[in-house]
């Protein structure tokens, strides 16, 4: 590995979060800031003499939920994506796939895709990182308040679960995003 030669620092501001834009293009929109899950390796502890526990290395990987925050439009259209994602997961649990499948119904997933482009100093995407079947799990709740400024926004936030993300990393040569990781321990791009 070989150190980078681009020096130049990553703005707060410099990202674009995508959540299938066909079904929820509300909260690609409204989305304020973002948190991006840590991983934690769980390790395997051997308990030695009077020593505390000695650890191995672990066999899996944690990873925590990640966090956005949206601002609430006057429609509550936003809002409403997440709420309805939410309610179609569960109602989704009470039909059987051949009563789907006979009605015919072309619902949304349950499950989707959430990608996270890294902008460049110039706006352009660097890096991706693409979190899979993603799944809501909390809306926080909603203050409204009479004695609010006018430059003052509501924003709620929304918490969501995956299996796992990669890292994508740009190509410089043909523009194209390749994982970053490989089994043989190697980092490309």
């Amino acid at each position: 590995m070989t150190l980078t030669n681009n020096f130049n620092y990553l703005q707060p501001t410099g990202f674009r979060l995508v959540i299938d834009r066909t079904n929820y293009p509300n909260l690609e929109f409204f989305v304020q800031d973002f948190t991006h899950a840590g991983v934690i390796m769980n390790t395997a502890d051997l308990q030695y003499k009077k020593i505390a526990a000695i650890p191995f290395i672990g066999d899996k990987l944690t990873y925590n939920e990640m966090l956005a925050n949206i601002i609430l439009d006057e429609d509550m259209k936003a809002y409403t994506e997440m709420h309805d994602w939410m309610r179609r997961i569960l109602d989704q649990d009470m039909t059987t796939p051949v009563d789907r499948f006979k009605a015919k119904t072309e619902k949304p997933p349950a499950q989707s895709d959430i990608t996270l482009s890294i902008l460049s100093s110039s706006n352009n995407p660097v890096v991706r990182i693409k979190y899979k079947d993603c799944i809501p799990v909390a809306l926080t709740d909603i203050q409204f308040q009479s004695t609010a400024g006018g430059e003052s926004f509501i924003t709620f936030g929304a918490s969501f679960r995956f299996t796992y993300f990669d890292i994508l990393i740009k190509n410089k040569t043909t523009g194209s995003f390749t994982e970053s990781f490989s089994v043989a321990g190697k980092l490309t791009g």
